[in-house]
């Protein structure tokens, strides 16, 4: 399913230009900086997060494992 969404002008050609850098359709790209801006959100809120050292280590182990995934 499609849907039409209004930008301005130089929104649209500073997407444009980010989706051609990355190989990317306008959606696709669309779809990676939401992603990523909701990641950052997370990451902030986990690194203002009180956390014992059960969940540090956790994150520790998670963090680890993305990073091999990612090789």
């Amino acid at each position: 399913m499609n849907t039409t969404i209004k930008v301005s002008t130089s929104t649209r050609d500073l997407l444009k230009e980010l989706a051609d850098a990355d190989g990317m359709t306008l959606d696709a790209e669309l779809w990676a900086l939401a992603r990523r801006e909701r990641q950052r959100r997370m990451g902030l809120e986990l690194a203002e997060a009180d956390l014992d050292r059960s969940d540090a280590g956790w994150l520790d182990m998670a963090a680890s494992q993305a990073g091999d995934a990612s090789r």
